[in-house]
């Protein structure tokens, strides 16, 4: 992942100051590349939200607590793959077939 791949990242998931960018965009890219030593995949850092609204003062919530936990479900959910379908091969009927018996429901039936 290049830098401006995680500029973008960065300013997706974290609330960018207005003062101090220099030592918030060191903290943020030295955060997100601890992060992608344990999820290296591009793809999911491209695709991941929090909710609409959601952003974090910072990405070190993401390294510890719950909102890692949160990260790993997301994770997990990423690489999720349906297991295959499996096929149940039926045998040969046995035993009678039920016949239902033909029990009058209205008055009209009955008589």
């Amino acid at each position: 992942m290049n830098q401006t791949e995680k500029k973008k990242v960065i300013e997706k998931l974290v609330n960018v100051p207005r003062k101090g960018k220099r030592l918030f965009w060191g903290r943020e890219v030295k955060s997100l590349n601890e992060l992608t030593k344990l999820y290296p995949e591009d793809d999911f850092w491209a695709g991941l939200s929090f909710g609409i609204e959601k952003k974090f003062d910072s990405l070190i919530l993401l390294r510890s607590g719950y909102y890692a936990e949160e990260l790993s479900k997301k994770h997990k959910r990423y690489h999720y793959s349906i297991p295959p379908k499996k096929e149940i091969k039926l045998g040969e009927r046995a035993g009678e077939d039920y016949i239902i018996p033909n029990n009058p429901k209205t008055i009209r039936n009955f008589l």
